[in-house]
């Protein structure tokens, strides 16, 4: 009894690992919508502020840091 026990933990616990490493969780980088995210950023920080180019980017590079 205590071995069907131990036999379908073991069976459960090694489903749920294998289960997990198929789920695709990781955000997949993409470099254009990135690039594309800090010119239009940029220039509306540009646009809005007057501000000089390194601030817009910074401030650009902080609104788009979930594409990165």
């Amino acid at each position: 009894m205590l071995k069907n026990k131990f036999l379908i933990v073991t069976i459960i616990a090694t489903s749920i690992f294998a289960l997990a490493g198929c789920a695709d969780n990781e955000k997949k980088s993409d470099p254009a919508a990135y690039n594309k995210c800090l010119e239009t950023e940029a220039a509306k920080v540009l646009d809005e502020t007057g501000s000089n180019l390194d601030y817009a980017n910074e401030v650009a590079a902080k609104a788009c840091a979930d594409l990165q």
